[in-house]
């Protein structure tokens, strides 16, 4: 009978999330199209320029290579919201982990897939470590987790940045970056032009075809990112940590009391969704930017679009897929409008953040009534 209570209570829950996020989403609708009707263009124009933009051609391929490391560092951040704890600490984790890797791949003798897969432990080592922090001092000293997380991010940019200019500065560049990494310590694409899969692909589908595109300009990141979000599930249904983060989200004390030590697993969640993030810091650096330039990492948004994705989501990881894919495709569309009617690509920000404004708020005001057999026998206000 209880697990049968449980199962109606889910149900009940997921109707009303559904039709609020209906909702949310027909208004953010509905709201952006006035705005651009009161600029004095044409809201549908606008977005049919938005959808082509993020989801046809070339626009569609940017998506995909930007959904794969939101998703990663939504991914991440989920499993530490699991546990009830906001992690605001993901910009630093993101950027530390890619410095920890690019200065492997640097620096690090051997052969480059050996070094490729060293950059990534060092960059999930350092990700972890700083991620594990905020959750000590919460554990030990019951210091904020949004606050510390939060304020780490300003000393690790500040450090980077100092390491970048002053230590791994390329004399030969004008930017202030590290020299280039190696081709051999690069991850490639999934199928490059110039490879076998590559010249297959271009010559039975077309040069421009879309699965053409996919393959020489994805590179490997995507299976990690594939192989995270197996884990991050396995974790959340298979483990005893993904059972007991997922009660002390809910209920903490009651954790507790049934002799869960809370403390060791929201340690274990945070430096687990520390590491994710260091690793897509690592991923950007030698499979994007090839060089740790300053302020580039921080400065693709990926982590506060990641944030909204896990407001969205919860603590769905199938969501986080889902909704990372929309919230990237609209970052990608809001530049196409800048480009074709100068509207500013801040605009998508905007967006994202009015959804989950949105399903933040109960906007409707009616529920299903259950009857004793868990079925909805009839609308009624609530």
């Amino acid at each position: 009978m209880t697990v049968a209570a449980g199962v109606v209570r889910r149900l009940r829950n997921s109707g009303a999330s559904v039709a609020d996020r209906t909702v949310a989403v027909v208004v953010t609708i509905v709201v952006t199209a006035a705005l651009f009707a009161l600029t004095g263009h044409d809201p549908i124009a606008v977005y049919r320029s938005m959808f082509q933009g993020a989801l046809v051609g070339p626009g569609l391929v940017t998506t995909v290579q930007r959904t794969v490391v939101v998703v990663g560092l939504s991914l991440g951040l989920s499993f530490a919201f699991r546990a009830g704890q906001f992690n605001l600490g993901a910009s630093g984790q993101f950027v530390l982990g890619g410095a920890a890797g690019a200065v492997v791949a640097l620096y690090c003798p051997g052969p480059g897939w050996v070094v490729v897969v060293l950059a990534l432990a060092a960059a999930t080592v350092a990700g972890a470590v700083l991620a594990a922090v905020p959750a000590v001092l919460f554990t030990g000293l019951s210091a904020p987790v949004f606050a510390t997380s939060l304020l780490l991010n300003y000393p690790v940019l500040s450090l980077t940045s100092y390491l970048i200019t002053v230590w791994l500065k390329d004399p030969s560049s004008d930017l202030e970056a590290s020299r280039p990494i190696s081709v051999d310590r690069r991850i490639p694409a999934l199928a490059p032009s110039h490879s076998g899969s590559g010249q297959f692909l271009e010559s039975v589908f077309g040069q421009r075809n879309l699965l053409t595109l996919l393959g020489s300009e994805l590179n490997w990141s995507l299976l990690v990112v594939a192989g995270i979000l197996a884990v991050v599930l396995v974790i959340e249904r298979r483990s005893a940590l993904g059972f007991e983060t997922g009660l002390i989200g809910l209920n903490p004390r009651m954790a507790a009391a049934v002799g869960i030590r809370t403390a060791r697993a929201i340690v274990l969640a945070l430096a687990l969704g520390g590491a994710i993030a260091g690793v897509m810091g690592a991923l950007v650096v030698l499979g994007s930017h090839y060089r740790l330039i300053d302020g580039a990492l921080d400065g693709t948004g990926y982590p506060i679009t990641a944030l909204l994705v896990v407001m969205l989501a919860r603590n769905s990881s199938i969501a986080v897929v889902v909704v990372g894919f929309a919230f990237t495709a609209i970052g990608v569309g809001g530049q196409e409008v800048e480009r074709d009617y100068g509207l500013s690509s801040y605009m998508s920000t905007v967006v994202q953040a009015l959804v989950v404004f949105l399903v933040s708020m109960r906007l409707t005001t009616w529920r299903p009534r259950w009857g004793r057999a868990g079925t909805p026998v009839e609308m009624v206000e609530s």
